[in-house]
């Protein structure tokens, strides 16, 4: 019996040291990798195709469409307007992005340097203040393609949108 007793202990203590030394390992591989703050404003393709996109566009616009009672020129301009506004501000998102990560990395480090911190500072001013134009003029261009009523029924569902999504997202910068 007594050698039974050995027995177990022995094969717990062996498990025991597997278990320690795997957990290790695991320590070590996480330790190494990449930290995720390495390229915060490169965002991957994700799971939807430039296809899947397309279409879930499309399916947007014709429901706009029905509930504004577009005609067809109105909603190919919206179409049209919104893209080439998009595809304008995603450099500047990208670079408020990055502006945004060099700021709260100058703002953790203990011995930053005041002037750095104000330029940094005064670069996510600028290009808060720079998609705030084109947020602006996107808004005045959208306004002038839509009668009063169409425009009405537009503030209302984008009000909508807004309450649905409210809460659901950390706030930026956080």
């Amino acid at each position: 019996m007594n050698t039974r007793k050995m027995g177990r202990r022995w094969l717990v203590m062996m498990m025991a040291m597997v278990v320690v030394m795997a957990g290790i390992g695991v320590a070590v591989a996480w330790a190494q990798q990449a930290p995720s703050s390495a390229r915060p404003c490169v965002r991957p393709g994700g799971i939807l195709t430039q296809d899947d996109r397309d279409a879930i566009g499309r399916i947007i616009l014709q429901r706009t469409k029905e509930k504004l009672g577009l005609s067809d020129q109105q909603a190919e301009q919206i179409r049209t307007t919104l893209q080439s506004r998009r595809d304008d501000a995603r450099a500047d998102f990208q670079a408020l992005c990055q502006a945004r990560v060099d700021f709260r990395q100058l703002l953790d480090q203990q011995n930053s340097d005041p002037g750095a911190l104000k330029d940094a500072a005064d670069r996510v001013k600028l290009l808060q203040g720079k998609l705030l134009d084109r947020r602006l003029d996107t808004v005045v261009a959208l306004r002038s393609q839509l009668s009063a009523d169409q425009w009405t029924t537009w503030v209302e569902m984008r009000k909508a949108r807004a309450r649905r999504w409210m809460g659901r997202a950390p706030a930026m910068g956080s």
